[in-house]
């Protein structure tokens, strides 16, 4: 999914699938999601793991399904899902959906961000910027909400791939991509100028998602650059 916040009929929500020196990742799950995995037709046992960047509902309103197609798909392999933040909550709301693990054939483990370096070693995270904004509704409503949302690195052989999630500034994952071969930017929350910036981190490519905004799309459209291009969506991109 290659779509913002707001629905588009020509784009789903974002979801990342990155397949990695043998192991396969959803980084997100937004809506839309389910349907594009079965015009993969991956395996159900594929996928190795999930993680979730942050809990805005175009980041993860698909996961719920996801796990519901392959719990009927017949999954059984260990499926983890790392969070941002709120596990036990997260758990509890697949409660409410009568989501319940005991029906399954694979085991649901759902695990903090913390772990995911522990757990694969290749992937690093971020915290960014993107939902420093809350802290006094949080407060107002004595939520145990932190703040939570991150971006991901994946080092290969080939290359490093850096997933940016949502940020309000590229700013704050400006050393995070350092040297990276490729990088998916969100360009739909930060100012053109900060995308821009970007150009300036060793990167060889940065693909443009969360739908750019109008002044980006114009600028790349009259003067189109090798090292910016807006991500198609469905498109498959190798390091």
């Amino acid at each position: 999914g290659a779509g913002s916040g707001m629905p588009d009929k020509d784009l789903h929500s974002s979801s990342v699938l990155v397949q990695s020196e043998g192991k396969t990742f959803l980084l997100d799950c937004g809506d839309g999601c389910s349907y594009s995995l079965t015009k993969l037709d991956l395996d159900p046992d594929a996928l190795d793991a999930v993680i979730i960047t942050h809990y805005h509902p175009d980041h993860v309103a698909g996961v719920f399904l996801l796990i519901q197609m392959l719990y009927l798909a017949g999954r059984e392999k260990v499926l983890p899902i790392y969070l941002p933040e709120r596990e036990q909550d997260f758990g509890d709301v697949l409660k409410m959906f009568y989501t319940f693990s005991e029906k399954f054939n694979f085991e649901l483990r759902l695990k903090p961000m913390t772990s995911l370096t522990e757990d694969y070693p290749q992937m690093r995270y971020a915290l960014n910027d993107h939902l420093q904004g809350y802290g006094e509704i949080i407060a107002k409503h004595a939520l145990k909400n932190r703040q939570c949302a991150f971006s991901i690195r994946i080092n290969s052989k080939a290359g490093d791939f850096v997933y940016s999630s949502d940020i309000s500034s590229t700013d704050s994952i400006a050393d995070f991509v350092e040297g990276a071969h490729t990088l998916l930017l969100d360009a739909g929350h930060p100012a053109a100028e900060q995308v821009w910036k970007m150009a300036n981190r060793g990167l060889k490519r940065i693909l443009l998602t969360h739908r750019p905004n109008e002044q980006i799309r114009q600028a790349l459209a009259q003067k189109p650059d090798n090292q910016f291009e807006e991500a198609r969506e469905g498109s498959i991109y190798r390091i």
